[in-house]
């Protein structure tokens, strides 16, 4: 184990930490829009939504598999070059950036909750006014015809 493996290791993983700082901050801001659309009854774009929300799940997946394949192919060096400062500062915005999505999404739950719910009792309140108005309408007297006479 040589110290240029080391560093050569470290900054690989300083490459893809970076990159994936920059992915979790688009996906806060995707996050952020979400919350926007379902606060301003944007139901088209909310669904658009979904598609960039699958694709972050396969780029998610994708970065742990490259983040296990770097620890699995030689841990001791992983754990000398994960411990670097600058990696373990790109790991602590990366998990306060994951952190503050996680309450977005929270967020946007409640509100979508809230909404459901303000929904389902604006119908509900419909069909009562509908009943309402059923007992209070006047039957109206039509001809009633037995064997075609009046």
């Amino acid at each position: 184990m040589e110290y240029s493996d080391v560093t050569k290791l470290e900054a690989r993983i300083i490459a893809g930490l970076k990159e994936e700082y920059s992915f979790y901050q688009s996906l806060f801001i995707i996050i952020d829009k979400q919350r926007d659309y379902i606060k301003y009854d944007k139901e088209q774009k909310i669904v658009d939504l979904y598609g960039e929300v699958e694709r972050i799940v396969t780029r998610i997946n994708e970065s742990e598999a490259t983040i296990n394949q770097l620890k699995n192919d030689n841990k001791n060096l992983f754990s000398l070059a994960a411990s670097a400062p600058e990696v373990r500062r790109l790991v602590n915005s990366i998990t306060t950036l994951i952190s503050k999505t996680l309450k977005l999404v929270q967020e946007n739950e409640e509100i979508a909750a809230a909404k459901y719910d303000s929904i389902k009792n604006q119908l509900l309140q419909l069909q009562q006014g509908r009943k309402v108005t059923d007992y209070l309408t006047v039957p109206q007297n039509s001809p009633i015809y037995v064997d075609k006479k009046n």
